[in-house]
């Protein structure tokens, strides 16, 4: 019995130094040799809808009047928007908001009046009406209308992104390939594949768009569609 109990011992002493060398054994029957290289496809098109976001903004001494108010100006912007041949489906509220004013010179917390905020986006097909759209509706809003932003987008991008995706894997490959032939192997097949990326909306400056005396000039410009993708090869 002690010299079976003695032997167990003398295993265990073995196993016990061969892990404390600070050495991580590796079994080699579980790792994987491989090749990862990120790849970066980009390409452009012409952006087709607008994207803006637009509503009105009232202060009045009561929650009531300041609704009615904010309803007048909101009602008006919305008619000229949709006089302007914006689709109601295309109209969507964002915010809508009721907020106390507090006059900042009294020491003492006293509600002096409140604010109505109600915060559209408005989705414009006719990308080329932009323009005449905005100065309609900022003016329907008067001086309670506000814009807050414009982004031009295509609606349907998949052409862009699947000829993007195909520059990216193009580019990994190229990568991939430089890679092997430096490391001495050949390349193999690819293991896996992860994507990220889409479209760029392309932004507008919103503080251009406050001006009611003047027509509001809109430059669309192109939109980015930009794709990247991790790829792992198998190496032979």
């Amino acid at each position: 019995m002690f010299r079976f109990a003695f032997l167990v011992f003398v295993v265990l002493s073995v196993v016990a130094v061969g892990c404390s060398g600070g050495t991580t054994y590796v079994d080699s029957s579980q790792s994987s040799s491989g090749i990862t290289v990120t790849g970066e496809g980009s390409v452009f098109g012409e952006p087709d809808v607008a994207l803006l976001t637009v509503g009105v903004e009232a202060n009045a001494a009561t929650v009531s009047e300041a609704r009615t108010q904010a309803s007048e100006s909101m009602d008006a912007m919305r008619l000229a928007l949709t006089g302007g041949g914006v689709a109601d489906e295309d109209l969507q509220t964002s915010r809508f908001s009721i907020q106390p004013r507090y006059d900042p010179t009294k020491q003492q917390v006293e509600i002096v009046g409140f604010t109505v905020s109600n915060i559209m986006t408005v989705k414009i097909r006719d990308i080329d009406a932009t323009g005449e759209l905005i100065d309609a509706a900022v003016v329907a809003g008067g001086d309670r209308a506000r814009v807050e932003s414009l982004t031009f987008t295509i609606d349907d991008p998949s052409a862009l992104e699947d000829q993007a995706r195909e520059d990216a894997m193009a580019d990994a490959k190229a990568k991939a390939e430089t890679l092997a032939k430096a490391g001495g192997v050949a390349l193999g097949s690819p293991r896996s594949i992860s994507e990220g990326g889409g479209a760029i909306p392309v932004s507008f400056d919103a503080e251009r768009l406050q001006a009611t005396d003047a027509a509001t000039s809109i430059d669309i410009g192109q939109l980015e569609v930009q794709i990247s993708v991790s790829v792992v090869y198998d190496v032979d």
